[in-house]
């Protein structure tokens, strides 16, 4: 007859290990479940992986050593190989899309992550890349740093704020305060104002990288 093996024994041993993969894959499950950032702690990280929170630390620093690692796991999702098409343009164009997708997927953990510094290899190795796109472009290198500025702020924002979801009523209901408005709201695609605004910002994005290529 085989030994009765202990039953918190026999859960520890088909628990996988907690690494810092799983523990950047499990933040991102929490945040992507919850209305607000703070539904992510070390508790509750720890819930999610079978373990208690002080084990965490083995692995981890901190709540922002953990932020770094979801960073990293939305910055693995985007494919930077676009950065080198043949037409630098077109290569930026479609990152855009691409880096407001990755965010977009991620809203509250965005809203975390556009307040860290810049300073982890995975971050700057997508502004790298970006910054060697541009200057591929013809962009002279003293505006490389305030396009990229721009790009965030169009495709960052975007992911994070959807602007169109603020606007609740049909447009009569703005009619009899707020004319104009609801004249605008009346004449929108309603359900594309969002990537409407963003192919704008886009539109200008490019423009400016191309102003500034022909200028130098």
């Amino acid at each position: 007859m085989p030994p009765v093996r202990n039953a918190a024994v026999a859960r520890t041993q088909a628990r996988p290990g907690v690494t810092r993969d799983r523990i950047g894959e499990a933040a991102l499950l929490i945040l992507d479940g919850a209305s607000d950032e703070s539904a992510l702690t070390m508790r509750s990280l720890g819930s999610a992986l079978g373990v208690q929170a002080p084990s965490l630390y083995a692995h981890v620093s901190g709540i922002d050593d953990v932020m770094d690692l979801v960073h990293e796991r939305i910055n693995a999702s985007i494919d930077l190989s676009v950065l080198e098409a043949a037409d630098p343009l077109t290569g930026l164009r479609q990152f855009g899309h691409l880096y407001r997708a990755a965010y977009g997927r991620h809203p509250v953990a965005t809203t975390l992550i556009i307040a860290l510094p810049i300073n982890s290899g995975h971050a700057l190795t997508v502004y790298e890349a970006v910054a060697a796109c541009l200057v591929r472009a013809g962009v002279p290198t003293d505006r490389v740093m305030p396009l990229m500025a721009l790009l965030d702020s169009i495709a960052l924002g975007s992911a994070i704020e959807p602007f169109a979801e603020g606007f609740v009523g049909r447009s009569a209901t703005y009619r009899s305060s707020y004319p104009t408005l609801a004249q605008a709201l009346r004449h929108s695609r309603r359900r594309h104002i969002d990537d409407d605004g963003f192919a704008l910002g886009m539109d200008a994005f490019i423009d400016a990288v191309t102003s500034y290529a022909e200028a130098s």
